[in-house]
């Protein structure tokens, strides 16, 4: 899975949401806790290094509620991603449909039947926006279309269905999320004893947060896609992500 073990990681004193990412800039925000990530990364270096779930979850515990400001705040944060994410669903869903999607750069004819890696990587160039969450867009982006085209040698969109919008949309919310904690984790996976204990860690956690994406978004976008357009996806990706805190922000109070 290829994390990091150490990344520098935000300050206790840097914003709760940066300008570029919030999905609603007219609204407020509260001053960051002091050392607010202190709790959240000692925890998620406790289960880095033993492997105790209730360790995972305390750290999810902490770092909805603190770290990240709460489910209201903390869901804001992915502004920037959602909206990107939004962009990738109207892509995707104009191929489906046999027509050109209403990006630059890209050609409906030039991509059938071309390999399908080239076309992940031409429509992950044409969407990723110049901000702060570039580089996590673009993972994210990435790894959805690669997992939901998984099989498909040469580009059909013809093969495009419904469901493989759905499981794109899941992976891409998922990927998302699990960047933004590792990210904001600094050096908690170098706690690992070993690269085998840091992939434990990594799958353990994705799992994790792929079980809460697919409990909170699924309903909303199974049987809707054809009614949905991508600003609709982008408040059902921030919706699925403050319900994901609000059950999180539970966890060990």
């Amino acid at each position: 899975m290829g994390t990091s073990t150490s990344h520098p990681g935000p300050g206790s004193n840097s914003p709760l949401v940066p300008s570029w990412a919030d999905s609603n800039e007219q609204a407020p925000q509260p001053e960051p806790e002091g050392d607010r990530f202190r709790g959240f990364r000692t925890k998620l270096g406790q289960f880095v290094s033993g492997g105790d779930h209730g360790d995972l979850r305390s750290a999810l515990g902490r770092y909805a509620r603190t770290a990240t400001g709460g489910r209201a705040v903390g869901s804001r944060r992915f502004g920037s991603m959602a909206r990107s994410g939004g962009a990738l669903f109207d892509a995707m869903a104009a191929l489906r449909d046999g027509r050109a999607p209403d990006v630059s750069g890209i050609d409906l004819a030039t991509l059938n039947g071309r390999d399908t890696d080239l076309v992940i990587e031409a429509l992950v160039d044409a969407l990723v926006p110049p901000n702060g969450d570039a580089d996590r867009i673009r993972v994210a982006m990435q790894e959805a279309l690669s997992e939901a085209l998984e099989g498909m040698v040469e580009f059909d969109f013809n093969q495009i269905t419904d469901d493989i919008i759905v499981d794109m949309m899941l992976a891409y919310v998922t990927q998302c999320i699990y960047e933004q904690i590792v990210l904001d984790s600094r050096d908690a996976f170098a706690k690992a004893t070993s690269a085998g204990r840091v992939e434990q860690a990594e799958k353990a956690m994705r799992e994790l947060v792929r079980s809460a994406t697919d409990t909170y978004m699924e309903p909303l976008l199974t049987g809707n896609v054809r009614t949905l357009n991508g600003r609709m996806v982008e408040a059902v990706q921030l919706r699925a992500i403050a319900d994901i805190w609000a059950e999180w922000e539970a966890y060990n109070q």
